[in-house]
């Protein structure tokens, strides 16, 4: 009988601390030594959150914490007690076989469709997003059913995990069609430490009866319930924190391969569980907006915005309309922690946003596009407003020069798009064809593109010369904002620039970028006299602004 034991086989991808070497590594080396790896990434951004859940299910299982004390304890420690988890590990081994006859890990054994026979065969790369198989979109290989993909024993328990947590509804299947998983709404967060034990203990929040949501029963890891729960249409409660980081939203078996350790080839799959009523169950890891009809709602990922150019909405305390990630929370009172000497910590860390967009119905089941950021994270940000409002304020300047580049833009499309005429009653160009050469230019991707390394600047610059004002407005006027402004201008002048230079230089594209310089240069003139403070005087590089 074929066995892989995640306790102790290696299949965990971890960078080690010192090299930065990449290594597999087992469920026990994971944890034990997790002061001594530098961190977990696997090149699938949804295995890699789905990994971080699932070790903290059994940091939460061994360590609590009950409270903000015992957490400090932990910190402090600097790495996890090896003895309590392997303790655990020994008398829980027998549940973590990937291949198991009895109770192989995350899957079931036994499975029938509505007629009562046996469930079709699926390529394994059903588990994951990344491959074409079946309704899936064709986003980075072409997995096809008549020549499927083997993946090792390893790569599948990674993928089989992450699609617990990630897989999409909107298919058939028994008892009832396929529903989404708790995390393919909105995008996750995951504050980042210097190390695998610090990242782990930065989202180890406070565990206790009511957080970070209410039991409702016995919470347990999955593998440690003696009985599976059945399916229900209406939803399942999530019995507490652990059973919702390890919930089972599909029936899965494995085809075991014919030789021990060798590549799994095809596995069966239905949906199984369907999270009831998720206002009990708000992810900490999640940031929420308040929708008239539905209530709280976790904010989506947006294909056509980088998550960073919304970090202000992440930062802002809660209110009435909107919940920040709780880990949020959890972070600002570290800060307060450390700022009362209580633990040894530092002021900034870093974090992680990881998700993904669907495409509009009817295709809500195909994957649009990846979403995985890497941004700093000064705590400051977390207790202290007036630096959130002048984080907003600079993200919004950012808008209002998009904005002008973007009428720039089109009055160059509209000119391209027709003859240059004085007579006001000449057919104006079609819709269609301004859109598509504005389109081509790129010049909204090229800037906020542009912007992306500068803004990791500002938002690491922007504490160290702040200091709060009176009133409830900050004004805007260190260093650092003047310098993102200079970096606004240049880089709003280089995407301009871009576009115009692209053209064939003939008379009419002389002529038609010749007032698009005209307008950019009007509109820019505006956003200089309403912030002038921040604008150094004289004229840009191109022209007048």
């Amino acid at each position: 009988m074929p066995e892989f034991n995640l306790v102790d086989q290696p299949w965990i991808p971890c960078l080690q601390r010192d090299s930065g070497k990449p290594q597999e590594l087992s469920l026990r080396d994971t944890l034990t030594r997790a002061h001594e790896i530098r961190e977990l990434s696997d090149d699938s951004p949804l295995v890699t959150v789905s990994l971080h859940r699932l070790l903290l299910a059994i940091l939460h299982r061994n360590f609590g914490p009950a409270s903000f004390r015992e957490w400090k304890e932990l910190w402090q420690r600097g790495e996890w007690d090896s003895d309590k988890l392997n303790r655990y590990f020994d008398e829980w081994k027998h549940r973590f076989n990937l291949f198991d006859k009895e109770r192989p890990f995350y899957q079931v054994l036994q499975m029938q469709n509505a007629q009562g026979k046996d469930v079709e065969l699926h390529p394994v790369a059903l588990l994951a997003h990344e491959a074409a198989t079946g309704n899936n979109a064709t986003l980075f290989d072409h997995s096809f059913r008549d020549a499927p993909e083997a993946y090792s024993a390893a790569v599948t328990a990674r993928y089989l995990i992450a699609h617990q947590a990630f897989s999409l509804g909107g298919g058939v299947s028994h008892p009832f069609n396929l529903c989404h998983a708790p995390l393919v709404r909105g995008f996750t967060v995951l504050a980042l430490g210097n190390n695998l034990f610090e990242t782990l203990a930065l989202n180890l929040l406070i565990y206790n009866k009511e957080l970070p949501i209410p039991q409702l029963g016995k919470d347990l890891p999955v593998w440690e319930q003696n009985s599976t729960k059945q399916p229900d249409k209406n939803g399942t409660h999530a019995q507490g924190y652990i059973d919702y980081l390890t919930w089972q939203s599909r029936r899965i078996h494995l085809i075991e391969p014919e030789e021990e350790a060798s590549s799994v080839l095809w596995c069966k799959r239905l949906q199984n569980l369907r999270l009831a009523d998720e206002q009990l169950s708000l992810d900490p890891f999640k940031c929420y907006r308040e929708d008239k009809e539905r209530g709280l709602t976790p904010l989506p990922v947006d294909p056509e915005k980088a998550l960073w150019r919304d970090s202000h909405t992440l930062f802002q305390k809660t209110d009435q309309s909107k919940r920040r990630p709780e880990v949020f929370n959890f972070l600002a009172d570290i800060e307060m922690a450390r700022r009362r000497g209580e633990i040894n910590a530092q002021a900034a860390y870093a974090f992680a946003i990881y998700g993904f967009a669907t495409e509009p119905p009817p295709k809500s089941a195909s994957v649009r596009m990846w979403a995985r950021e890497r941004l700093p994270l000064p705590l400051h940000y977390l207790i202290e407003p007036q630096l959130v409002e002048e984080l907003r304020f600079a993200l919004g300047l950012a808008d209002d020069v998009s904005a002008a580049l973007h009428q720039s833009i089109l009055t160059l499309a509209k000119l391209l798009a027709a003859p240059l005429s004085d007579d006001r009653n000449a057919r104006q160009p079609d819709r269609n064809d301004v859109r598509n050469i504005a389109n081509s230019f790129s010049a909204h991707e090229f800037y906020w593109a542009r912007l992306d390394q500068p803004f990791k600047k500002l938002l690491t610059d922007l504490p160290k010369d702040f200091q709060p004002k009176s009133g409830d407005t900050a004004q805007s006027s260190d260093a650092a904002m003047t310098e993102w402004v200079g970096t606004l201008q240049r880089t709003v002048r280089a995407a301009l620039d871009n576009a115009v230079n692209s053209l064939s230089g003939s008379a009419h594209d002389l002529k038609a970028s010749a007032k698009a310089e005209g307008h950019f240069n009007q509109q820019m003139g505006k956003i200089r006299k309403e912030y002038a403070h921040l604008f150094p005087s004289g004229k840009m590089a191109g022209g007048e602004a």
